[in-house]
């Protein structure tokens, strides 16, 4: 019996070193000459994930000096440069390991990305093809949830809003495809019920019904989020809030003032207005956006601004643009509602959905084809492959990264369309560090961008995968913690003998921002001039931000902006925080102050690392060249303070930056016997048919 026994511990000892050996093993070979090579190496790991990037480069040279052929240490040292901004050093570094022959797919993806995004394109056929890539979600739900939709848009955070005409509801889903909420009732009516035992049942239950979408044709959004969907079958319009909530019935049944019949589509413009395609009454109804009837115009014929059943509807800041289905044009007139100009084509079969593009320009649903109409230059260009794709289009909306979402009506599809010029087949991922201080439980910083280098928002855990070691394939969650929902700022003002004569202008200014701060907001301190001056450390009580923020020396000029901006980077960073810089400045500056750190790199090096820089200008000049520049880099402000501002607005605006930048964390496996060894990482997102993977790794703490 004992014989058995200890023949059972001895397997079992067996089988389980066997396990931890082969989750342990160290899947990078170290063919180095020295150890020191190697220690190197892990030492610079360590700094990168400490976001100490300028000690990582350095440990990472010594160890290239050593091994210059070794394609592992190069890779990680060209994702040191990449952090700190040194765009091209990096890009040399990915090309040197493509010439030593390692056809890496990650490193070739990362190369052409670099160049498709920097490349100067020919605008004079810019918009010559767009691409279908393929319908939007495969996910069963979301094909389950989807019968007739009529009408699509594309939020910001990557979510979209589908109205299905045969169900008869505005459905939200999120970028997988998962239903997030759906809005179909209105008006609750409190019509009793008769005989006893019903009136008793309802008065105890409150079960009253409700007032019921009935095939709608168009839906809106305010610029609150408020939510208006034509109830077409009943002529009436339901207002409802950003959640869903019904709050009031615009309009009427019939023909006279503010009454409707049939309403179409909708379009709620940034002025309180709400538009509206009243196709039975072959005209356009103005409401305010509570409902109050103000205008109307058009009426039944073939003239200009005449109407025969009237579908889309769009207005920008000058015009509104009707899509005039039964005479097969778009028509054009100023906000009084004054005929302008009538839009044709010959090839116009019944155009249906209207809808903007980024540049302000048209893309028109026709019910068989697609167009995209330059306003300016009046020019068509219809969507390559748009008829054997898209069956029957009826509205287009175009969403983040310029991807462009159509409505298949009859096959109950959305389709996913993109201009050739922006197409990617992956997506750019980098890892930006590990965080370790709850091992085995581990954090990953990660940075989702398309092509062209802009975030790619709305994503979920079930995009991201983990591959540790090789073999290890851990669950995946996103990491909450309430850092996330926290802000820095860093003020950056200008010191210099210039911005003496804006004290009371500039003091004005930072005590406007430092006064709109919230919560848990904290800011520090950075005055420049010719030289850099850190004033204590984040704080979040106004009055010692302002005590330090008036701290002024009023000398030199301004030749240590490049180092106040590297430093105040330098200082945001190892925080889960979201951290933003904002720099009130009063000189206008050219090119030669940027002497230590190139403008377009120190932008890549706020831009890589999650913060944003805001420019609050001050003295005479309203804007820079290369301040702009910078800003826009990084997706940030710019604030002419001659204006009159609301300041809590700013900073949401601010606070509102996205720069598609998640926190994953899974579970590793915990073996005190192998401190200090290094894991590797392969982090991979999967996004519909597009995807990207990143080489990481870190060192068992």
């Amino acid at each position: 019996m004992k014989i058995k026994l200890i023949a059972i511990i001895y397997t079992f000892l067996i089988i389980n070193t066997t396990i931890l050996y082969s989750f342990d093993k160290t899947p990078y070979y170290v063919n180095t000459e020295t150890y020191d090579s190697y220690k190197e190496l892990l030492r610079g790991v360590h700094y990168f994930n400490q976001e100490r990037y300028d000690a990582a480069i350095a440990s990472f040279r010594t160890s290239l000096n050593t091994n210059p052929t070794d394609k592992f240490i190069r890779y990680w040292y060209s994702k040191a440069l990449y952090k700190v901004g040194n765009m091209s050093l990096a890009i040399n570094e990915w090309l040197n390991i493509d010439r030593m022959g390692y056809r890496d797919p990650i490193i070739i993806s990362k190369i052409n990305k670099y160049y498709a995004a920097n490349v100067i394109e020919d605008k004079i056929d810019t918009f010559s093809n767009f691409i279908y890539l393929k319908n939007f979600s495969t996910n069963a739900n979301f094909l389950r949830n989807i019968n007739q939709p009529i009408q699509v848009e594309v939020l910001q955070d990557g979510t979209i809003y589908v109205l299905d005409y045969s169900d008869s509801a505005l459905k939200q889903f999120d970028v997988n495809g998962n239903l997030i909420k759906k809005i179909s009732n209105g008006k609750r009516l409190e019509e009793t019920k008769t005989g006893f035992f019903r009136k008793a049942w309802q008065f105890i239950t409150k079960a009253y019904p409700y007032e019921r979408l009935e095939n709608p044709r168009g839906f809106t959004r305010d610029g609150v989020g408020n939510i208006y969907i034509a109830n077409t079958k009943k002529d009436i319009i339901y207002k409802y809030d950003s959640n869903g909530i019904y709050i009031t019935n615009i309009g009427v049944s019939g023909i006279s003032n503010g009454q409707l019949l049939g309403p179409a589509a909708l379009y709620a413009d940034n002025n309180g207005r709400l538009y509206v395609s009243d196709t039975g009454n072959n005209r356009v109804v103005v409401f305010d956006v509570n409902g109050k009837y103000l205008d109307s115009f058009g009426r039944l014929g073939e003239n200009d601004g005449e109407f025969y059943s009237p579908a889309g509807i769009v207005v920008n800041n000058n015009y509104i643009f009707v899509a005039d289905l039964g005479n097969r044009r778009i028509q054009k007139f100023d906000l009084n509602g004054n005929h302008l100009l009538s839009i044709t084509n010959e090839l116009f079969k019944e155009p249906r959905g209207l809808s903007f593009s980024e540049e302000g320009n048209l893309y028109i649903a026709d019910g068989r084809k697609v167009y995209y109409y330059d306003i300016n230059n009046d020019e068509f260009t219809v969507f390559n492959n748009s008829e054997r794709y898209t069956y029957t289009p009826t509205s287009v909306s175009e969403g983040p990264n310029k991807v462009i979402y159509l409505t298949d009506f009859l096959s109950g599809r959305i389709d996913v369309y993109t201009r050739k010029e922006e197409y990617y087949a992956n997506l750019d991922v980098f890892v930006d560090r590990e965080y370790l201080n709850k091992f085995p439980l581990v954090v990953a910083s990660v940075t989702v961008r398309d092509r062209l280098t802009n975030p790619v928002v709305g994503l979920t855990a079930e995009n991201f995968f983990v591959l540790e070691n090789g073999e290890y394939e851990p669950k995946v969650g996103f990491y909450d913690a309430p850092e996330l929902n926290e802000y820095r700022f860093i003020y950056l003002i200008e010191d210099s003998a210039n911005a003496r004569e804006y004290e009371g202008r500039i003091k004005e200014e930072i005590s406007n921002f430092t006064y709109a701060l919230e919560g848990n907001d904290e800011v520090l301190v950075i005055h420049y001039n010719d030289q850099v001056y850190k004033n204590g450390n984040y704080d979040n009580a106004n009055l010692r931000i302002l005590d330090k923020a008036y701290k002024f020396n009023f000398s030199g000029g301004v030749s240590a902006l490049d180092e106040a901006y590297r430093e105040a980077i330098r200082l945001s960073l190892n925080s889960f925080k979201k951290t933003a810089i904002i720099h009130f400045s009063v000189s206008d500056i050219d090119a030669s102050v940027f002497n230590m750190i190139n403008y377009n790199d120190l932008a890549s090096f706020a831009k890589n690392n999650a913060i944003s820089i805001n420019q609050v200008y001050i003295g005479n000049n309203t804007s820079n060249y290369y301040l702009d520049l910078i800003s826009k880099t990084t997706y940030g402000s710019l604030i002419d303070a001659s204006k009159s501002l609301n300041y809590s607005d700013e900073l949401n605006k601010i606070k509102s930056i996205d720069f598609g930048r998640y926190f994953i964390y899974y579970n590793s496996f915990k073996t005190s016997r192998h401190v200090g060894e290094f894991r590797a990482l392969n982090i991979r997102v999967q996004y519909r048919d597009m995807y990207g993977e990143e080489e990481s790794g870190y060192i068992i703490p």
